[in-house]
């Protein structure tokens, strides 16, 4: 049994990972924004609802605060931003620098604050859900600026989290979940969401301190940078 904690879980795939997760029989730490509109979450048995607005500072502060005392062995960081404004002629500046701080920024920052709870648990593995979207190398359709870019930033800086915390034994995975029936994905895509989930969970499962610093897909196959 492990302590999973997932930072976005109130839809789409951070539900599925509690719901699976959960079902495993593992011990269960999710986050939302509003507590008061998470019934599904709720439902879930052994799990534990947080409310976390990544655009808060104090917020952030709080439930970091809220946790303080308990140990984690896999944190999950899901949650993530896709504006519209990116495909506007203007772009919008403060758009663009919000989705960064969520997507990019956000994502590093609450890892570290929660460094000395990863290492009280016995896994000690961050998942960052990243997107093939932020793949320099696959970048053959243009456009997408905002989202391209604040996925680019979370692997470059995910990577270098990685090597910087090999010593401590914490093993970090940057994982595209696919093209999921979620709302961003629409109704055309590939995969459906509790499809994507139990792959991915086996290629956590696989994440190690050999293969940590990995940008993989949800089955496991190597992503260009």
């Amino acid at each position: 049994m492990h302590n999973i904690l997932i930072i976005g879980a109130n839809r789409g795939l951070g539900l599925e990972f509690a719901k699976q997760y959960s079902d495993e029989n593992h011990n269960v730490f999710a986050t939302t924004r509003n507590k008061s509109e998470s019934k599904a979450l709720d439902a879930i048995s052994k799990i534990k609802v947080f409310e976390l607005d990544l655009n808060s500072d104090e917020s952030l502060d709080n439930f970091v605060q809220q946790i303080s005392s308990q140990k984690i062995d896999i944190l999950i960081h899901n949650a993530g931003i896709f504006r519209d404004e990116q495909l506007d002629e203007d772009l919008d500046i403060d758009a663009w620098m919000n989705e960064l701080r969520i997507n990019a920024v956000i994502p590093i920052i609450l890892a570290r604050k929660l460094k000395s709870n990863l290492q009280m648990g016995l896994s000690k593995k961050i998942v960052f859900i990243s997107s093939q979207m932020g793949s320099i190398d696959d970048n053959y359709s243009g456009r997408f600026y905002f989202y391209r870019s604040s996925k680019s930033a979370l692997n470059s800086a995910a990577k270098s989290l990685s090597i910087d915390w090999k010593e401590d034994g914490i093993s970090i995975l940057i994982l595209h979940p696919g093209w999921v029936k979620t709302d961003m994905g629409g109704d055309n895509a590939k995969l459906e969401i509790p499809d994507s989930i139990s792959q991915m969970i086996k290629v956590i499962n696989d994440l190690n301190l050999t293969n940590s610093g990995s940008f993989v897909n949800y089955a496991g196959e190597k992503l260009e940078w």
